[in-house]
């Protein structure tokens, strides 16, 4: 099925919405909790940060490079069908499209919750809870059913609101700094590559959504050059907001301190303002919050959508709105996050949610895999595009985004990859479902 060329007048984001997609789907809950976690393995951990901030920026070469050559909807999964076919380019998709959703479910979930430190009853009263997130939820997905526009705009202020603190919080830092909370870099039982390969494990799903600028490809001005100069620029920025922001944390607060912490970023502000600011900075984290949802909520449309079009997804998922919106993708999909939402009122199943949401990120880690691979079977021996080439540095890009890839792959435990295949299967009868719809169009 051949996809209608895109009208001028649906390509609503500019360079600084594709950038806030990739901020803003980068920067969620993570850089706020994470240096706590850091700090139990020690300042060697700001290591780590470079080795997988050097793998993100590997990938996001790779995808600057195929949006340039390639510059269609659908990001991972529409290199990985062009390289190696239908059916791998489905499962891609199918599990990228699975990690949107059930993200987004989990972050509703992450919104709630912090908002309970300002309102105890969320947290007490768990269907007023359920109610609450439900809401977060739909709030984003009406926003986004209204129009792309409104969503990016969304993206747009949210992404700058929650940048804000993480520039002030750390150069405000600086001052306070003590070199002696650095030392000891590790624990004496450790070695400096077990710390540096403990932090990576932590660090390298902070950088999930780096590719977010190549997903709505037929929404973007002038995509090649435009997605390809975002996913850079925007990955580049978080990598060093991630690196700047530990280094002032660990330096501010000793390790011992910083790893009991439930809000280390709020500690830090408090620390360098006074008690005043925490609230303040509560507020940021939980617009960071909901930044990060609007954009997934965005993502969780646009891929099924475009899947659709090209005959891999059924072709319910292929209807949108008269401005290009993919109205019927948005709701399905957060309709699918609700019920999953609603699972976790049985305390016994609440731990079941960050199972689904591990096997749908380590999905979007073999989307990343196939990515990297990908660039090397579409560029070989290609001289069409001046961009498709095999140079050094990009020869380089893709053996790192490979390496990352699979040490993320490896990383996983043995269960989460058992459901990950598990979620693959899952997936085929979909796809053939796809086919017997595309064979009945032509």
């Amino acid at each position: 099925m051949k996809k209608a060329k895109t009208p001028s007048s649906h390509r609503i984001f500019g360079f600084w919405t594709a950038t806030s997609l990739v901020i803003g789907n980068m920067i969620g809950t993570g850089i706020f909790f994470l240096p706590a976690s850091l700090a139990s393995i020690g300042s060697i951990s700001i290591l780590g940060w470079l080795v997988t901030a050097f793998g993100a920026l590997c990938l996001a070469f790779i995808f600057s490079r195929l949006s340039l050559v390639y510059p269609k909807s659908g990001g991972p999964y529409t290199h990985s069908r062009d390289a190696f076919g239908n059916f791998i380019g489905f499962q891609m998709g199918w599990g990228y499209w699975i990690m949107g959703w059930t993200s987004n479910a989990a972050v509703s979930i992450a919104f709630i919750g912090y908002l309970s430190l300002f309102f105890p009853m969320l947290s007490t009263h768990r269907w007023v809870g359920f109610i609450g997130a439900l809401t977060v939820l739909w709030l984003a997905t009406i926003v986004n059913c209204i129009g792309l526009r409104a969503g990016g705009r969304v993206q747009l202020i949210t992404t700058i609101l929650k940048v804000c603190p993480l520039i002030i919080v750390p150069v405000a830092g600086l001052f306070f700094v003590d070199a002696q909370n650095y030392f000891p870099t590790h624990k004496p039982d450790t070695s400096l590559f077990e710390g540096v390969s403990s932090a990576f494990a932590l660090t390298l799903w902070a950088f999930i959504g780096l590719e977010s600028a190549t997903v709505p490809a037929d929404s973007v001005q002038d995509p090649g050059r435009t997605i390809s100069r975002a996913t850079l620029f925007g990955t580049g920025l978080v990598a060093v907001a991630y690196l700047f922001t530990t280094i002032v944390l660990f330096g501010l607060i000793p390790a011992n301190v910083l790893a009991q912490s439930h809000a280390p970023f709020v500690d830090a502000a408090i620390l360098i303002f006074g008690t005043w600011v925490g609230p303040v900075v509560g507020i940021c984290i939980l617009i960071s919050i909901y930044g990060g949802l609007n954009g997934w909520v965005l993502m969780q449309g646009q891929i099924p959508h475009s899947m659709a079009q090209e005959g891999l997804f059924p072709k319910a998922f292929a209807k949108e709105a008269a401005d290009g919106t993919p109205v019927f993708s948005l709701l399905f999909s957060s309709v699918a996050a609700s019920i999953l939402m609603f699972l976790t009122l049985d305390n016994t199943l609440a731990k079941r949610i960050e199972m689904v949401v591990e096997v749908g990120a380590v999905m979007t880690i073999f989307a990343y895999l196939f990515s990297s691979l990908s660039t090397y079977v579409l560029f070989r021996g290609s001289t069409k595009n001046p961009y498709a080439k095999l140079t050094p540095a990009l020869h380089i890009a893709i053996l790192g985004g490979a390496l990352y890839s699979i040490f993320a792959i490896y990383g996983a435990e043995v269960r989460t990859l058992f459901y990950v295949g598990v979620g693959f299967i899952i997936g085929i009868p979909f796809y053939l479902w796809a086919q017997r719809d595309a064979a009945k169009t032509a």
